[in-house]
C-alpha cells in the first residue's frame, strides 16, 4: 500500500493532539501534523526542525505559515466546499458515516461524500489531489491503530443475506477471533464483512445476545430492498447492546451503492479502491479467513497468495477458506491455484480449508507468525520461479 504497508513504520509520527505535538517539539521532521488549531500555541517556530513536515488542514497564527514553509514543512489548507473533512486525524465512525440519514439515507454524511466522489472530475488535479491526501491520512490513521496489534481479515461475499445460515457462522467466527485478542479487520461492506464486525461486536457479550441481534437484522436482510430499514435495523443493534468490541472496516466509496458496515467501531473508507484492498491484505500479518464469495473475494485470495509468496511484507500469513461445499465442490479451482502456489514458494503448511469458525481461529492461532512459538519469520522477498 502507499499507505498502510508504509505508513506502519512511521505510525508515531502522526501528531493529532496538542500533547502529541508537545512530546514531539522541537523534532518534527518527517512528521504529519492533522487539523490542529495552532494559533494560541505559544512555540517559536523557529526553533523547530520542520524538515520534511507537513501540516495538514491546521490553522496557525498571521505570520507562523510562512516561517513553517521557510523551515522545510508543508502546508495544506481545507476547502470549506467539501461535504467531508479531507485531512482526517481518526478514522470514521457508524455514526458519524450516517448522521443526517433521519431525514433520508441521501443526506447522510456517508451518501453526501459518495455523491460528491461520483460528481467529481477523474481529471481534476485539485479533486485528485483531495482524495489523496484524503487516503494518504486514513492511511496514517490505520496504522496507528494496528501498530503492535494482531489482526485478521475476513473476506467474503457482500451479497450474504443477513437471515443466511453463513451470515451465522461468520458472525461467530468474528466473535471468536475477537475472544481470541485479534483485531478483525474487514472490507468494511454488508455480507461477509458486516457479519464478522456484527460478531467482533458482540464478543463481550453472552453468546446468546448475538442470536437476538441478528433477528433484529434479519428484519431488513437486504440493503436494497429497503435502504432506510437496513440503516435503523444496524442502529438499533448498536443503540440496544452499546460498547461492543473493537473491530475495523475498510471499505470504499468506488462501490456507490453498497452500505457501510454497521459493527466497525473504527471505518477506513477510502475513495481509491486499489490502495484499500491490498492496504487491507497487509495489514492482515496474523492471518484471513475467506468465506464465499463473487470476483471480489477471487481477486483478494490471488493477491494475498502473491503476498505470501513474494513476502512483500516480511510475513506468511495463514490463509483459512471457511465453507467445504463452496471451495472443494463449487469453486475448488481456487484453492488448488493457492495450494499450487504455495508449494512452489514452500509456504503450504499455511492453508486450510473447515466448515467450523472455532476450527479456523485455532488454525489462525497455530499459524499466525507473530505469536509465540511461531516459525522465522521471512524478511526479504523470496526468489520465485512461475
Amino acid at each position: 500500500m502507499t499507505s498502510v504497508g508504509s505508513a506502519m513504520n512511521d505510525a508515531r509520527r502522526l501528531i493529532v493532539s496538542r500533547a502529541d505535538l508537545a512530546a514531539s517539539w522541537p523534532d518534527l521532521r518527517a512528521a504529519a501534523v492533522i487539523g490542529l488549531d495552532l494559533r494560541d500555541e505559544r512555540i517559536d517556530w523557529s526553533e523547530g526542525s520542520l524538515d520534511g513536515a507537513a501540516f495538514f488542514g491546521c490553522v496557525f497564527a498571521p505570520g507562523v505559515s510562512d516561517v513553517v514553509t521557510a523551515s522545510g514543512a508543508a502546508t495544506f489548507s481545507v476547502s470549506s466546499e467539501l461535504p467531508f473533512e479531507p485531512y482526517r486525524a481518526e478514522l470514521y465512525r457508524y455514526d458519524e458515516l450516517t448522521s443526517g440519514h433521519e431525514r433520508g439515507v441521501s443526506e447522510s454524511l456517508d451518501l453526501r461524500i459518495s455523491s460528491w466522489f461520483t460528481a467529481s472530475s477523474p481529471t481534476s488535479l485539485p479533486d485528485l489531489a483531495v482524495r489523496a491526501l484524503h487516503d494518504a491520512t486514513i492511511d496514517a490513521a490505520v496504522a496507528r491503530l494496528v501498530d503492535g496489534r494482531r489482526v485478521v481479515g475476513v473476506m467474503g461475499g457482500h451479497d450474504l443475506p443477513r437471515d443466511a445460515e453463513l451470515y451465522r457462522t461468520v458472525a461467530e467466527l468474528g466473535r471468536a477471533l475477537t475472544r481470541e485478542g485479534f483485531l478483525v479487520a474487514t472490507g468494511g461492506g454488508p455480507g461477509v464483512m458486516e457479519a464478522a464486525n456484527l460478531g467482533a461486536w458482540f464478543a463481550p457479550f453472552d453468546d446468546d445476545q448475538l442470536e437476538a441481534a441478528i433477528g433484529i437484522l434479519a428484519d431488513a436482510p437486504i440493503y436494497s430492498a429497503d435502504r432506510e430499514r437496513y440503516i435503523d435495523r444496524a442502529l438499533d443493534v448498536g443503540r440496544r447492546w452499546a460498547a461492543g468490541g473493537e473491530s475495523l472496516g475498510v471499505p470504499t466509496w468506488v462501490y456507490l451503492d453498497e452500505p457501510t458496515t454497521g459493527f466497525a467501531t473504527h471505518i477506513a473508507k477510502y475513495f481509491t479502491n486499489s490502495i484499500r484492498e491490498n492496504g487491507l491484505l497487509a495489514i492482515a500479518r496474523s492471518g484471513v479467513v475467506y468465506a464465499p464469495g463473487g470476483p471480489g473475494t477471487t481477486q483478494e485470495i490471488f493477491t494475498d497468495t502473491a503476498q505470501n509468496s513474494l513476502t512483500l511484507y516480511s510475513v506468511r500469513s495463514p490463509m483459512v477458506f471457511l465453507g467445504r461445499r463452496f471451495f472443494e465442490a463449487d469453486r475448488p479451482e481456487l484453492v488448488a491455484a493457492a495450494r499450487t502456489q504455495a508449494a512452489v514458494a514452500g509456504w503450504e503448511e499455511l492453508i486450510s480449508v473447515c466448515d467450523d469458525p472455532l476450527e479456523a481461529v485455532a488454525f489462525i492461532t497455530a499459524h499466525d507468525p507473530d505469536s509465540s512459538g511461531a516459525g522465522p519469520v521471512e524478511r526479504r522477498r523470496a526468489h520465485v520461479d512461475g
